[in-house]
């Protein structure tokens, strides 16, 4: 499940589960394609705020298919200047400890290598959104 609300523009939340499985990947891609056609039309530059869903796991378990990984990285790829060109920050928000403990130093160190826009993860909305706000002020 991927939803993107973008009702609160210039801060868009991507609410989802984890995505393991090619057809989620498909479903996560077409959705991330429509929100950057959709960014490339505003006049302001935007940021992402992940919000992921589901019940704490192993943080090994969060492995993908290879099939979905590959697609992941083939997306992330050709689009890491569409993003980097429009979108000011990406927060992701786990309340996992386990995937926080896995995640939040790579997320720091290489969101804009990987993704083209600065990143952070936080435990909260509320941490998140707060971060957002000092980064969309920054314009």
């Amino acid at each position: 499940m991927v939803e993107i609300d973008i009702t609160q523009w210039p801060t868009v939340y991507v609410e989802m589960n984890e995505i393991k499985t090619l057809p989620e990947m498909q479903e996560y891609v077409e959705k991330m394609n429509e929100l950057l056609d959709y960014a490339e039309q505003q006049a302001d530059k935007y940021g992402v705020i992940y919000l992921y869903q589901g019940a704490e796991q192993d943080p090994k378990s969060f492995k993908r298919e290879k099939e979905a990984q590959k697609l992941n990285n083939q997306w992330l790829k050709e689009n890491k200047a569409r993003v980097g060109e429009h979108c000011v920050a990406i927060a992701m928000v786990t309340p996992f400890k386990g995937m926080m403990k896995l995640m939040r130093p790579i997320a720091r160190m290489s969101m804009k290598r990987m993704m083209g826009a600065p990143g952070d993860m936080f435990f909260n909305k509320e941490e998140a959104e707060k971060w957002m706000a000092e980064k969309l002020n920054v314009l």
